[in-house]
């Protein structure tokens, strides 16, 4: 079958890969349709150490086979995957850090979403493979898993009726972010950027906007939360330059929440004087649970996001590695899907 596999920096290539064969008890077989590419499939020093492999993450397709012992799904069923799943009974998962437990990070699908042909393993089949409601085609579905990771987001930036929310990076993330927040009852929500065609985006769906080139952008920010700061600052670019102009706009009492992963080397000097006598809280956030997921569909299914607002270009799996590139420019494109044939 035919598969996009990272092959080293700034390289990919289409690739034939073996079929991933019948599932074994507890296991599906799903025919991917639409795959969604991520920011970390694009990301170098997060995918070298694996190469080559074969990306993706973000699928949703047509249960092909069912193996033995599943009762839940048929053939037939279309579905959303993520490519994780905790245990929910470790020390780690009561504690809520679901994406810290060892099963989190052992579990995968085989060999990737950006693949003709997926198999589910049976701990994933358990606990977070969604059927996808007849209205909601299959790239809504492609969307779960990275709308999740924002919904898990907001939870742990504990945003709160009343706050005012800066969200550093108008890319796919920062745009959900912005959509979502005001649902977790943030009065205002502003994004900043230096892109003008995303900073136009997010204006025409309804946030605030700053360009971080202006002179003295921060100060606007600080004006237009209402003078001290934003209860809440996420940002999602990874680089610490970024995150020290995000704590620099947090209020008194406020939380910084660091959504992109910097670099193992990309260390952050943090004035720890400062960040104690005003309080900040300094969080981050990794990937989603099957709690997250299953709020996603929920928002997707009920129209409280739209995912029409989200996707911006499709490419057929012979054309992958165009899709794979444009992510990596990240230009004007949001999200970029890739449809099988």
């Amino acid at each position: 079958m035919k598969t996009l596999v990272y092959t080293g920096v700034g390289s990919v290539q289409l690739e034939e890969r073996p079929h991933p064969g019948d599932p074994a008890e507890g296991e599906l077989l799903v025919r991917v349709r639409v795959c969604g590419v991520c920011g970390s499939d694009v990301t170098d020093w997060y995918m070298l150490p694996r190469a080559p492999l074969v990306l993706g993450h973000e699928p949703a397709g047509e249960v092909v086979a069912v193996g033995a012992g599943v009762t839940a799904f048929q053939v037939g069923d279309r579905v959303a995957l993520h490519h994780h799943m905790p245990c929910l009974v470790c020390e780690v998962c009561r504690r809520g850090a679901y994406t810290n437990c060892p099963q989190f990070k052992q579990t995968r699908l085989y060999p990737a979403g950006m693949a003709e042909y997926v198999r589910v393993p049976r701990e994933i089949v358990a606990g977070d493979v969604l059927k996808l409601p007849d209205h909601l085609p299959y790239e809504a579905g492609a969307l779960i898993e990275p709308i999740a990771c924002c919904v898990r987001a907001l939870d742990r930036a504990h945003v709160q009726g009343g706050d005012s929310v800066v969200i550093i990076g108008a890319g796919f993330n920062g745009i959900v972010l912005g959509l979502l927040a005001p649902h977790w009852g943030a009065d205002r929500v502003a994004i900043l950027d230096r892109v003008p065609s995303r900073l136009a985006r997010a204006e025409a769906l309804g946030m605030s906007i700053f360009n971080v080139d202006t002179p003295d952008y921060q100060g606007q920010v600080r004006d237009w939360a209402g003078g001290s700061g934003a209860g809440v600052v996420i940002v999602t670019p990874s680089k610490t330059p970024v995150i020290q102009q995000g704590l620099a706009l947090v209020a008194p009492g406020g939380t910084l929440m660091l959504y992109g992963p910097p670099a193992p080397e990309d260390n952050w000097l943090l004035d720890v004087n400062y960040t104690f006598f005003k309080e900040i809280t300094v969080t981050s956030s990794y990937s989603a649970s099957p709690y997250d997921t299953r709020r996603t569909l929920s928002l997707l299914a009920n129209g409280v996001l739209d995912y029409r607002n989200l996707i911006t270009h499709r490419f057929p799996l012979d054309q992958a590695d165009q899709a794979w590139h444009m992510t990596k420019a990240a230009g004007d494109s949001l999200k970029i899907v890739v449809e099988m044939p």
